[in-house]
């Protein structure tokens, strides 16, 4: 401690030395204050010793309590703490060092209740016994780090369902010489237990008379503990080295869709310090995508996303000042590895489901099983392992992702199968993703004998399958890609085919599109393909292409206008040949509140036909039917209260209005996810009220949600009141609506505004001392609005209209 300290400042550091026995002493003796003082520094200059710090009590022994204002690293941090001095050194509490962000785990002292803290490494401090203030100069690796996330999205409220059934159909008619009709339906109950399905296509004319079903299942899922569960048909879980089936039965997984804002894969996360409080920019391959405030001290940036392969984050930090400090890291993320700690699996148990498409009912009598699970053993290491049981199989294996730091990921995975096929199955790979390049290498050989599940259902096993990528990026935004593919399998011929591709973004939105493939085993197997489009911003796309395959060329030429989400008319032109056959088409289709409908014509040189088509549903929620358009994995019926005519928007895009029933349902929303539905109020009519005008809504998955914006309208009407000699009534008068209890104040001229208004309405006018009450009828307009009523006089009680 420096002795750079003003006579005040010392007088001050001795009294606050001598405070024990200042206090044994009389207080009212001033003299003997001022004789203890002047011993005290007549000693100090005597003994000609270091006198220490300014704070040392008179006794080294004596603890000696402060109450101090704290600095830290030059910014003050507006706390006044505790802290115990004793001898030339101070302690403080562990929790006091908490509230100064400061880690107890860095500096050995988690389970103390106080520490000196001369005794802790990287830390030094300065005390200001005249300001009574405590300066700490702490290193960075004391503190604990400001964690930042740079993902802006929290999670999504709870998704909810409003029980109800929904119908989505799609009907197709040929009118040409082979007149047929096909129907498809996909059937749902959905409410808080989960939702039924069943999906199958009805197809008439041609001599048949033909349903097929293709999938009936009950699911369930739990966005809590992210795992679902599915009674009925159902497809296995997989890996990349193993094979899925169809069966019927039983499964239960997780499933992480139902947390859309969870990254699974693990990201990058960036360290760094601030001298001062700066503000915080990140950029991801030289975009930004993130800005925040820090604090001084360290600080942890988490989630950095946008990445996938190999790329750069680039984090800015600038002070007040406007100084800056610029610190670039390279990065690698692969979105097939687990984060650390997340495990995902599958279970399935049941029968093996046959001729899917072509049969309604046919399953194996004999029950089959199937496991699959992934867990992340560290940001740079997932495990993987799959497994299946059946009739005369018994199938095994582990595998394993492993990321080379920014090298790319490579895998590996070997399986064995036992029972009647006994065999083994290999399979090796890497790849890499880059912003210049991309690598993806992939080999698989299986021994004669390996089997699996599939196998069973015909699918013969690849006795050897490999797969080689590259890709690279050109400038002006061109590409050229090269890949090559070998495959053997049982009963199939075995083949070999490198491609060669190129496309480019050209001038004016042109796009250009290019690929030659080769078959290295069959040499006269070969073909090309060209191809140019361009888009336009009245949703006006235009395209040609030419191709030639197995000896036959195919030219095709296009221009479609899309209908625009909001409903209207699309159309789409075309005109070509295919085999030496030349052919025109045409198709308009309308896509409106209610669903769609297609007419197309096509003609050729053997005949000309024509079909239509419609697709749209029907949804029972809330006790209402709606027609509407086909509904996906969720969606939401909007009601107004029976008010038609009121806009609908989806994320701030109209999607149509209600109808006269006041319904409009909105289609394809984000299961689990947020959706924001809003309504237009501009067209309402005055005496409307709307308490919401924007809802979040996050429904379930194939399921749907009720969103109620309940459109009311006042009863209310602005009153001319006048005296008993015809004059307004003063301005500021207190009124009093007697029936709903509401007040309000006589405006100018007379003017008062009344809200909830009845049938039969009074009144109650002036202060208790000069009252006058006002009685009328109310009648509310049938085409809406805030009449106005008057003029009434306000008579004394017992007075009339």
């Amino acid at each position: 401690m420096k002795w750079s300290l003003t006579w005040q400042a010392c007088s001050m550091a001795l009294l606050a030395a001598m405070a024990p026995a200042a206090r044994t002493a009389n207080v009212g003796n001033v003299g003997n204050v001022a004789e203890a003082a002047g011993t005290a520094l007549s000693g100090a200059a005597v003994s000609g010793a270091d006198p220490g710090p300014a704070s040392l009590p008179g006794d080294p022994a004596a603890p000696n309590e402060l109450y101090l204002e704290v600095i830290l690293n030059a910014e003050a941090t507006g706390l006044i703490l505790r802290f115990t001095q004793q001898g030339k050194g101070l302690l403080s509490s562990v929790e006091n060092l908490q509230q100064l962000g400061l880690d107890p785990a860095r500096f050995g002292a988690p389970g103390q209740a106080e520490v000196a803290l001369d005794s802790i490494p990287g830390l030094s401090y300065d005390y200001d016994a005249a300001r009574q203030s405590l300066s700490l100069r702490v290193d960075d690796s004391l503190r604990a780090p400001f964690m930042v996330s740079a993902r802006s999205s929290s999670r999504p409220p709870p998704a909810r369902v409003t029980p109800g059934a929904v119908l989505n159909y799609e009907a197709y008619a040929e009118l040409g010489q082979t007149r047929r009709t096909a129907l498809f339906h996909d059937v749902r109950y959905f409410n808080d237990s989960g939702v039924f399905s069943n999906t199958g296509t009805l197809n008439l004319g041609a001599g048949q008379r033909q349903y097929m079903r293709f999938d009936t299942f009950w699911n369930h899922a739990d966005a809590e503990t992210l795992e679902t569960w599915q009674l009925g048909d159902l497809i296995s879980g997989s890996l990349s080295w193993s094979r899925a089936v169809r069966m019927g039965g039983f499964q239960w997984r997780k499933n992480f869709q139902l947390r859309p804002d969870l990254l699974t894969f693990p990201v990058a996360s960036v360290d760094g310090s601030a001298l001062v409080p700066s503000s915080l920019s990140l950029y991801v391959n030289g975009v930004q995508q993130y800005s925040a405030s820090v604090p001084s001290g360290p600080f942890v940036l988490n989630q950095v996303a946008g990445i996938n392969g190999a790329g750069q984050a680039t984090v800015i930090t600038r002070d007040a000042l406007g100084r800056s400090v610029a610190m670039t890291l390279p990065l690698y993320v692969d979105t097939r590895l687990l984060a650390k700690g997340l495990t995902d699996f599958s279970i399935e148990a049941g029968a093996l489901r046959r001729e899917y498409g072509q049969r309604v009912f046919d399953y194996e009598k004999k029950p089959v099983a199937s496991a699959t699970g992934r867990y992340g053993v560290s940001d740079s290491v997932t495990l993987e392992g799959h497994g299946e049981l059946g009739p005369g199989v018994l199938n095994g294996g582990a595998g394993a992702l492993l990321r080379l730091g920014q090298a790319g990921v490579i895998n590996g995975a070997l399986a064995v199968s036992a029972g009647r096929s006994r065999g083994a199955q290999a399979s090796v790979g890497y790849q890499y993703l880059g912003p210049r390049y991309s690598v993806d290498l992939q080999s698989v050989r299986a021994s004669a004998r390996y089997g699996d599940l599939a196998s069973r259902d015909g699918s013969p096993v690849a006795r050897a399958a490999d797969r080689v990528s590259l890709n690279l990026a050109l400038p002006a935004g061109q590409s050229v890609n090269f890949s090559y593919i070998a495959y053997r399998a049982p009963g199939i011929p075995a083949s070999k085919i490198a491609t060669v591709g190129y496309s480019a973004t050209l001038f004016h939105g042109i796009f250009i599109n290019a690929s030659a493939f080769q078959d290295l085993r069959q040499r006269d197997k070969r073909g090309f393909y060209v191809g140019l489009s361009m888009a336009f911003d009245n949703n006006i796309a235009l395209s040609a292409n030419t191709s030639r395959q197995n000896d036959a060329n195919t030219r095709s030429v296009s221009a479609q206008q899309s209908a625009d989400f909001g409903g209207g008319v699309g159309w789409a032109v075309q005109s070509g040949t295919s085999g030496g056959a030349a052919y025109r088409q045409g198709q308009v289709d309308y896509l409106g509140n209610l669903g769609r409908v297609t007419a197309r014509v096509q003609t050729n040189a053997m005949s000309n036909a024509g079909s239509l088509g419609a697709a749209g549903a029907l949804v029972l929620m809330d006790g209402h039917v709606a027609a509407a358009r086909q509904v996906g994995n969720g969606f939401a019926l909007v009601s107004t209260g029976g008010v038609a005519d009121v806009p609908v928007l989806h994320e701030n895009r109209q999607i149509g209005s209600t109808g006269g029933s006041g319904y409009l349902l909105v289609p394809n929303l984000n299961p689990y996810g947020n959706n924001q539905i809003s309504i237009g109020t501009d067209a309402l009519d005055v005496d409307a009220r709307v308490p919401v005008t924007n809802i979040n809504v996050v429904p379930k998955m194939l399921s749907g949600v009720l969103a109620a914006f309940p459109v009311e309208r006042y009863s209310a009407a602005t009153i001319v009141l006048q005296d008993a000699d015809g004059k307004p009534l003063a301005t500021g008068l207190p009124v009093l609506h007697v029936q709903s209890g509401k007040r309000t104040v006589v405006g100018f001229d007379g003017l008062a505004f009344v809200d909830e208004l009845s049938a039969e309405n009074e009144l109650q006018i002036g202060d208790s001392g000069s009252q006058c009450a006002v009685r009328f009828a109310y009648v509310r307009p049938a085409q809406g609005g805030l009449p106005m009523l008057g003029p009434l006089r306000c008579l004394p009680a017992g007075g009339g209209r």
